[in-house]
């Protein structure tokens, strides 16, 4: 039997002209607010083990944040007694909500700098709302169920089918206007019920952007995926006759996956079913929404019981050194990651969220052309074996991207003094903002972006929930679960669910045929072509330290206060 208990917490910080987080556009500031965000916990337990999972109404959690979380529970919660392997906190990813939390520099630059205020705000939600559902247990039953959206529904749609289109995998090359079927369009959901036979909680997974809501919105929102949450919560409250139901959407694959499908002429980017971004949104989540509660209403009715069985994992791993298994890499040996980079295409932006102008970003293609030439045949021979070695892998292993950002060394294009960046500041207001760091100094402590990534898998039954810091495109999330399927078949385990946006952000996974096109999820994938694959080989590696009953002791790399930027 298993006891479980969900609850969740207001975390809205409404600060005027704070810089939201998702977008990466300076002027995307908070003016008012359309709905409160939210933290939503879930706490599983059975008589050997206690695990919690939390889906947070934000841009992406870091591992400074969920090292935070820790912190408090042991401070103001010492008798819960839960350690960094036991928790998973997921993001649903909505663009509209406070940034500034990451302790690495890159990602608070639009904000600018740390918001420590932002950061307790979420510390302290994400603390409480796990607490109030380890105090709220009560013997439950777990069943899980799926189900596919139909062709028509407008939820779901692949903003990168070209990229998509290059898998060997897809035999039938899609069209265009057929991006709606370049999707995973099956919604995954745990649900727990009382004694009773009452909905307890309901956790799915659905892969779709929340980028329901553009960056000419000002105000503070959970997008698609919390109206969701509040529709079907809503919808229990009035079924049972009281608040009870705490209802959980968290992202599966949705790399590449929109849903906006209209190019709007006007703003010169994709939106959804409406001119209102809201309404859009709110479409959307009911889309979510009626899928997920059709789902629960069937498993009401169903006599079938997960299993009583709960273990769980979670390494951290350098990925910018991980040798790739060929198994991964088409039998290729000597395929290895290298340290995070950041390309001209991520600049650009994406069909829903244009960023650089492209005559722009051609400009510094050409540019850049000529730094790689200079870094390959003349830096390479005057400053020494070392300096070389590191240039040949970082092209080895980066190519073709045009690397716009060294985030793992702290440079800027070809610039290694970014106090001194030589690029007019008025083609992107970060620009200014990276230059005034780099003055102070405190752009200095690297890397820029987090390189140390947690893995975690929890299994509940036949169930294995796949946790890891990345934003995953379609494709690559299919070859990732039949790794773990592989890996855990022979365990007990039926269902391979992925869970991103888990415990830290890294950026984007491609397949290495996705990358080699350099879309904005290729310029978005920090560790080089062989990303994939090399998370498929930190996986099986997890996955077979789990069956053999291994504990893994590696931990975070955690910044002290006076190593993180903090705009003055």
């Amino acid at each position: 039997m298993y006891k479980v208990g969900a609850a969740k917490v207001d975390i809205t910080c409404f600060q005027k002209g704070s810089v939201m987080l998702g977008y990466g556009r300076p002027f995307h500031q908070m003016k008012d607010v359309e709905t409160p965000i939210y933290s939503r916990a879930i706490v599983i337990e059975n008589e050997n083990h206690t695990i919690a999972f939390v889906n947070v109404e934000i841009g992406f959690c870091t591992v400074y944040l969920k090292h935070g979380v820790l912190e408090k529970l042991k401070s103001k919660y010492p008798e819960l007694n839960f350690k960094d392997n036991q928790i998973m906190i997921t993001a649903q990813h909505t663009h509209s909500a406070g940034g500034g939390i990451s302790q690495h520099f890159f990602y608070n630059v639009p904000t600018p700098g740390f918001n420590k205020d932002m950061w307790e705000k979420y510390r302290d939600g994400i603390a409480d709302s796990i607490a109030l559902a380890y105090y709220k247990r009560k013997n439950a039953n777990l069943k899980f169920g799926t189900s596919d959206f139909s062709e028509k529904e407008e939820v779901a749609f692949n903003r990168s089918i070209d990229a998509y289109n290059a898998n060997p995998e897809i035999e039938k090359k899609l069209k265009k206007e057929e991006w709606h079927l370049a999707a995973d369009r099956t919604m995954k959901l745990l649900h727990f019920e009382d004694e009773q036979g009452e909905l307890i909680a309901s956790l799915n997974w659905f892969g779709t952007h929340c980028t329901s809501i553009s960056n000419d919105k000002y105000k503070i929102c959970s997008d698609n995926k919390g109206y969701a949450a509040n529709f079907q919560e809503k919808h229990y409250q009035e079924k049972y006759k009281k608040e009870k139901t705490v209802c959980l959407f968290a992202q599966e694959a949705c790399g590449d996956i929109s849903p906006n499908f209209i190019y709007d002429k006007k703003k010169r980017w994709t939106r959804g079913k409406y001119k209102d971004d809201y309404e859009s949104a709110k479409y959307t989540g009911d889309l979510q929404f009626q899928k997920a509660r059709n789902i629960s209403d069937n498993l009401l009715k169903n006599k079938n019981k997960i299993e009583s069985r709960i273990e769980f994992i979670q390494s951290y791993i350098e990925f910018s050194d991980v040798q790739c298994d060929p198994e991964f890499t088409d039998g290729k040996k000597d395929c290895i990651t290298s340290h995070p980079c950041l390309g001209i295409s991520f600049l650009e932006g994406t069909v829903e969220g244009p960023g650089m102008a492209k005559s722009v970003g051609n400009i510094l293609r050409r540019v850049l052309d000529i730094h790689r030439k200079n870094e390959e045949y003349k830096f390479s021979k005057t400053r020494g074996k070392e300096y070389a070695d590191y240039v040949k892998r970082k092209y080895g292993t980066q190519s073709p991207k045009h690397i716009a950002v060294e985030a793992g060394m702290g440079k800027i294009a070809w610039q290694e003094n970014i106090g001194k960046l030589p690029i007019p500041t008025f083609i992107e207001k970060s620009l200014q903002y990276i230059r005034h760091a780099g003055k102070q100094g405190m752009a200095d402590h690297k890397p820029w972006i987090l390189s140390k990534l947690p893995l975690q898998i929890f299994i509940i039954g036949e169930l294995a929930i796949i946790g890891f810091p990345t934003e995953i495109t379609t494709v690559a999330g299919r070859r990732l679960r039949k790794t773990l399927m592989d890996s855990l078949e022979n365990y007990g385990i039926k269902e391979i669910i992925l869970s991103p946006y888990a415990n830290g952000y890294a950026g984007y996974v491609t397949t290495p045929e996705e990358y080699e096109l350099q879309r904005y999820e290729g310029g978005h994938t920090l560790f080089g072509k062989w990303t994939l694959p090399a998370m498929q080989t930190s996986f099986k590696n997890l996955a077979e330290k789990l069956k053999n009953k291994k504990e893994d002791h590696s931990q975070p790399l955690i910044f002290s206060e006076d190593q993180i930027w903090v705009y003055k």
